[in-house]
């Protein structure tokens, strides 16, 4: 249910945002927040003025990230008690966020956004589905086409994930400009969530469908994953009605495979295998794929942080793919599995020989203390004192304790808050979101699994960051 204090105080914000006034969209957030929730909620209700005025995606991700990671200071408050001053509130990712998408929020301020005519399921022509002809629009680059198809759907008083589906069916074999449009839809997807959807899905419809149709050259090795899902042999439709129990130990194979020189064809192979042949889920075979591109990620040397974030694009993705998985169930999703391994198998290749491993991954020591919050302080300090060893260290001595992992999260984002997203087009809030979604989603029965790597992925990528 909607706050009263956002509803009441929307516009202060807003308007404090266009004055591009920082001291004041400070004040005004702290007047309006109080609760983590209420800081979700407000970057939610904000996002749908930033759509409008986004036209390369990256505010409405930069405003997605800083949204989840809101929602992880709902545990480090209970961990910490509610005596903490506002510290747990998510002020500080709020203004953060809404400075670095000013530009966009102040564009969409002047726009009263003008939909296209729908186009519904009734109006096709014979044997033609909708899934079909958002396919057709997509391969044709025909992004109004493609709008007019989800209002259609969105008129019949279709559900949201009935609308998602079509959108990850259209783009599930497709990928362009570093799997750009897929991360758009389940990170704009997701930021919806915070506030209920409602009657805001043509917002994301309309700022969405002009990144779905392609528009740029593809790399080689998309047409060569589509022709392996072509093949009848390689139907994923047994997916559909199977009853056994998810078998995810099959899918630890891949993190090898894709760290090999193994072809496109073999790789999609290998997906196959775990999720059809070998009975894996597409969620574990999903958080396998993201866990390979954090372990790329340890192959890059500490002090080169710009080819740093350019890998961790690999991770984005796959954090993205995984994501749609708990989002939708049904077959036509599945195919983004396959590309997103194809896609990381490639980064692997670019990049190896290239560099050094980072010394921060081989770090064994362990910090002291005991007592969570006094730990919690302890990384508080470290990351704004840019001490990337001595995080590593309290964070290692955090998971040895067995304390909870939600609240730990909580912190690192506190920590990404501070790094300027202004200048790093909310790279360290996105890749903070996706390596601490990814470990707090990853599956149960393979806890014997090493996934220390996604928190150093996290703590590494705010440790060298401008600060705001």
């Amino acid at each position: 249910m909607p706050s009263v204090a956002v509803r009441n105080h929307l516009s202060t914000v807003v308007n404090a945002v266009l004055a591009g006034d920082s001291s004041a969209i400070e004040q005004a957030v702290r007047e309006t927040i109080s609760r983590a929730e209420d800081a979700s909620e407000l970057i939610g209700k904000i996002s749908l003025l930033a759509m409008q005025g986004d036209h390369d995606g990256h505010a409405i991700l930069t405003l997605a990230a800083a949204s989840v990671l809101c929602r992880w200071l709902i545990a480090l408050r209970h961990t910490l008690g509610e005596d903490t001053e506002g510290y747990a509130t998510g002020v500080s990712l709020v203004v953060q966020a809404l400075i670095a998408t000013t530009p966009a929020i102040r564009e969409g301020q002047k726009i009263s956004p003008t939909y296209p005519s729908a186009l519904f399921p009734s109006a096709l022509a014979e044997g033609e589905t909708v899934s079909s002809a958002v396919q057709k629009a997509v391969d044709a680059g025909d992004a109004t086409m493609i709008e007019r198809l989800l209002f259609g759907l969105y008129g019949t008083g279709a559900d949201y994930r009935t609308i998602s589906i079509r959108i990850y069916d259209g783009i599930s074999q497709i990928f362009q400009e570093g799997g750009h449009a897929l991360q758009l839809a389940a990170r704009g997807s997701q930021l919806l969530d915070a506030i209920e959807w409602g009657e805001d899905a043509p917002a994301y419809i309309h700022w969405l469908t002009p990144h779905m149709a392609i528009h740029a050259d593809e790399p080689e090795w998309t047409e060569l994953v589509r022709s392996f899902l072509r093949e009848a042999r390689h139907s994923l439709a047994s997916y559909r009605t199977r009853v056994a129990a998810p078998k995810n130990e099959h899918a630890l194979a891949l993190r090898s495979l894709l760290h090999s020189k193994a072809s496109t064809q073999e790789v999609c192979q290998g997906v196959y295998d775990a999720l059809i042949t070998n009975g894996a889920s597409a969620r574990g075979v999903g958080s396998v794929i993201a866990l390979a591109a954090s372990d790329l990620l340890q192959q890059i040397d500490d002090e080169d942080h710009n080819l740093f974030v350019q890998i961790a694009h690999g991770l984005l993705y796959a954090s993205s793919v995984r994501l749609v998985y708990t989002q939708v169930q049904e077959v036509e999703g599945l195919p983004l599995l396959f590309t997103a391994a194809a896609y990381l198998n490639l980064l692997y290749k670019e990049l190896e020989g290239q560099t050094n491993a980072s010394k921060a991954a081989r770090s064994l020591s362990v910090g002291g203390g005991l007592i969570a919050p006094a730990l919690l302080e302890n990384l508080q300090e470290q990351l704004a004192n840019q001490d990337l060893t001595g995080a590593i260290s309290t964070t290692r001595r955090y998971l040895q304790l067995g304390h909870d992992m939600p609240a730990l999260l909580g912190v690192i984002g506190l920590g990404a808050a501070q790094v300027d997203a202004s200048a790093d087009a909310g790279h360290t809030l996105q890749i903070v979101q996706a390596a601490g979604e990814e470990y707090l989603a990853w599956p149960k029965e393979l806890a014997q699994t090493n996934i220390e790597g996604f928190l150093l992925v996290a703590l590494r990528a705010i440790a060298p960051g401008k600060r705001s």
